[in-house]
């Protein structure tokens, strides 16, 4: 190659690098759109009817792949391509009318999966390395930067639950932020955390797990934000303290966001908003899923969106998902 072509190509890689750099700065400076989205068993038909095959009677545990039947309990869903084609228009939408930058996936047997429903535009990333056909991982859109920092293990208390996702964004910039998505045991939806009940025992297990994330994330001056789908009343945590041993706490929120060390304190998304149904047949009265960020995160973005996304009336009957995904737009 000729020094005036070598000269051409350098010239047209600089070119991209700061056309590159200029798009990414241009995204970070319009804020930071975050979802969360229970998928609700998301499995490939494929994996569906080679699991359904054989079945346990309890629910599985991480190392295991397989799908529970305990009986009396409705089995995880079948899905036909157009229940596929109709969550996928609610992906599309996330995108391209919301503006969603990033989504915190539950209930997903990983990217192979994701990719039924987030089909063009986004990586689908950072799962947990789990058995079990429900994992916690995130939709991520093209050209945001990222890094996959591996799973909060320790969030899976008994073998039998959750770890955590967790992935930094633009990592290394000024803007840089990081994101917990939990998928926290299910049961317990109200009330103190010390009662005798086996639910209740094991969320509070994973209370101190995620205080020591949040506290090590304030330690490090790093902006931050946890979502997910927490199986728990967030509205009514919060009015409540969470006792004086943080090993053993008696509610989550106020452990969390305890202002110690100093900044540990989050703002909630749905915090004051009223409960919108994903679809007509939806009888819940609260939220579930949700969004939490801290103050440095939330002093860069004092205008902030709350949105949720129900399913289109045109697909009631199909086989979607139990829950619809909760928006919070973060803006400057």
């Amino acid at each position: 190659m000729q020094r005036s072509q070598l000269a051409a190509v350098r010239a047209l890689l600089i070119t991209l690098s700061l056309g590159a750099v200029c798009a990414s700065a241009t995204a970070q400076s319009a804020g930071l759109t975050l979802a969360t989205w229970n998928l609700e068993w998301l499995m490939t038909p494929q994996a569906r009817a080679t699991l359904g095959a054989t079945c346990m009677a309890q629910q599985p545990r991480s190392d295991q792949r397989a799908l529970p039947c305990t009986p009396g309990r409705t089995p995880p869903p079948e899905r036909t391509a157009a229940d596929f084609d109709a969550l996928g228009h609610s992906a599309q939408a996330l995108r391209q009318r919301e503006g969603v930058d990033v989504v915190a996936l539950q209930e997903v047997d990983g990217p192979e999966a994701a990719r039924q429903v987030f089909r063009q535009g986004w990586r689908l990333d950072c799962f947990v390395q789990r058995q079990h056909p429900q994992k916690v991982g995130f939709a991520i859109r093209d050209g945001i930067p990222y890094r996959c920092n591996g799973d909060l293990q320790a969030l899976d208390v008994d073998g039998g639950t959750r770890s955590g996702a967790d992935v930094t964004l633009w990592p290394g910039t000024r803007q840089e932020v990081r994101l917990l998505a939990v998928h926290l045991k299910s049961g317990c939806f109200t009330g103190k955390l010390d009662r005798n009940f086996p639910p209740c025992a094991r969320l509070r297990q994973q209370v101190p797990v995620v205080e020591a994330w949040v506290d090590q994330r304030v330690r490090e001056g790093v902006a931050f934000a946890l979502l997910g789908d927490f199986n728990r009343h967030l509205d009514k945590d919060a009015r409540y303290p969470a006792g004086p041993d943080e090993a053993a706490p008696f509610n989550l929120m106020q452990a969390w966001s305890d202002n110690d060390p100093p900044g540990a304190e989050l703002l909630r998304a749905t915090e004051g908003e009223r409960y919108i149904g994903c679809d007509a047949d939806d009888r819940h009265k609260q939220y579930i899923d949700d969004i939490l960020i801290d103050r440095k995160l939330a002093a860069r973005h004092k205008n902030r969106r709350f949105a949720r996304l129900p399913f289109e009336a045109g697909d009631a009957g199909r086989t979607l998902s139990d829950h619809c995904p909760v928006i919070w737009s973060l803006k400057p």
